[in-house]
């Protein structure tokens, strides 16, 4: 009965350790900053014109992937009127933020704007967060 007992003790240990595996998600203490900001290029009749302006990047959607082997986003976070966004409580592992460009493609016909269309590409930054740390990844710029 005792070695049957200790058997099935040491079995649950080990079950309990192999379960307490984290993965990159929610639920740690790490947290990732950042700030989006706009640059708008001034389009006339297809033509840039050389006129840029550049603006916080208010309620701007922002991102997250966790870990490195995932196709879609995990999560998203909509940017402060300021254009600062935050992911927290994240577990320690590899992250990627991303938010989206709208890059204006004029079409070949200068005179007609018709055939003028709009593509959008991605900006993103990866982030190694160890344990209860904090990440500013500093500002990504979209056009617009």
């Amino acid at each position: 009965m005792t070695i049957l007992r200790n058997s099935f003790m040491a079995f649950v240990a080990l079950v309990s350790f192999a379960s307490c595996t984290k993965y990159e998600g929610r639920g740690g203490k790490s947290s990732i900053t950042g700030k989006v900001e706009l640059t708008q290029k001034l389009y006339v009749n297809g033509l840039l014109t050389g006129q840029v302006i550049g603006l916080n990047a208010a309620k701007e959607d922002v991102y997250i992937v966790y870990g490195d082997g995932d196709l879609i986003y995990d999560d998203k976070t909509e940017c402060n009127y300021d254009g600062t966004f935050i992911f927290d409580f994240l577990q320690p592992g590899t992250y990627t933020i991303f938010a989206y460009s709208e890059v204006f493609n004029p079409g070949p016909n200068i005179a007609n704007n018709d055939d003028d269309y709009y593509t959008k590409e991605v900006v993103k930054q990866t982030v190694v967060l160890t344990k209860k740390s904090s990440s500013d990844i500093g500002t990504l710029t979209l056009i617009k």
